[in-house]
């Protein structure tokens, strides 16, 4: 059941990359101001990688076995 769980927690991390530099790429291509592109760049990259960051470690901290433990019981 925790490997399912890593499973899942996987897809989702690799979809949030992969709508980050979907993200990343618009942001190049099509910004309508140059100045503000790379502004707008350095903020959102600014944001996103300690947010990934904290969510890996959150998630590494969880104790799935215990809490799943819990879950069943109810």
């Amino acid at each position: 059941m925790i490997a399912i769980i890593n499973i899942l927690y996987v897809v989702l991390l690799i979809s949030y990359l992969l709508t980050s530099f979907f993200i990343i790429y618009h942001l190049v291509r099509y910004s309508i101001h140059s100045s503000l592109n790379y502004i707008a760049l350095v903020v959102f990259i600014a944001v996103s990688i300690p947010l990934v960051i904290s969510n890996i470690l959150l998630f590494s901290y969880v104790n799935w076995s215990a809490l799943l433990a819990n879950v069943m019981i109810l």
